[in-house]
């Protein structure tokens, strides 16, 4: 008897030309448009303004010595602040400042505890808000009576109020690691 057999031989579709040339095509203009891209954020020239037509924002936001003393006398800003633990603690510290016969004077009397002075120091910051900046004034060390204190003072030959600005102090147990940048705040206050 003659069997027919199940088996089919199946022949390979051919794929239509029109769609390997469209899909090729179509890589081909993703590729180009991802190295005109890279292209362009490399190489492309910059309209950057120059420093000598335009103001930097710096130089906008920077009251001048005039301006930073009218509007220290508004806000009535004092010459003693109170410093406490954000956290909560036992610690605080009294400063003052005051400008004098053209130098800016900060003192800064503090309860701390104490701390392995080989690996950490307490440090001192001043801040203002607009335009935003800080800066270290130095690390504390301890009186005679064992309190942690601070003494700093700076010219004021370029303008009057330079410092007034700064209001908010911040004190920071820092790691002698070389770090420049505050780390974690242990006092925060503010010339009110």
């Amino acid at each position: 008897m003659y069997q027919r057999s199940s088996f089919r031989s199946r022949r390979p579709r051919s794929v239509p030309y029109g769609t390997v040339f469209g899909t090729l095509g179509i890589v081909a203009v993703l590729a180009g448009l991802f190295a005109y891209g890279i292209w362009w954020f490399r190489f492309a020239p910059k309209n950057e303004p120059s420093a000598s037509t335009s103001d930097t924002i710096v130089d906008v936001l920077t009251p001048t010595p005039v301006a930073s003393a009218v509007i220290a006398a508004a806000e009535g800003t004092s010459n003693e602040a109170t410093l406490h633990d954000p956290k909560g603690g036992s610690s605080f510290a009294n400063a003052e400042r005051e400008t004098d016969g053209g130098q800016f004077f900060l003192s800064i009397k503090a309860s701390l505890p104490d701390v392995d002075r080989e690996t950490y120091a307490y440090e001192a910051w001043l801040l203002r808000q607009v335009p935003y900046d800080y800066f270290s004034v130095g690390d504390f060390v301890t009186n005679d009576v064992g309190e942690w204190v601070l003494e700093w003072s700076a010219s004021t030959d370029s303008g009057a109020g330079k410092y007034d600005a700064y209001t908010q102090i911040v004190v920071t147990v820092e790691s002698k690691d070389g770090n420049p940048d505050p780390s974690r705040h242990v006092l925060e206050g503010e010339f009110e």
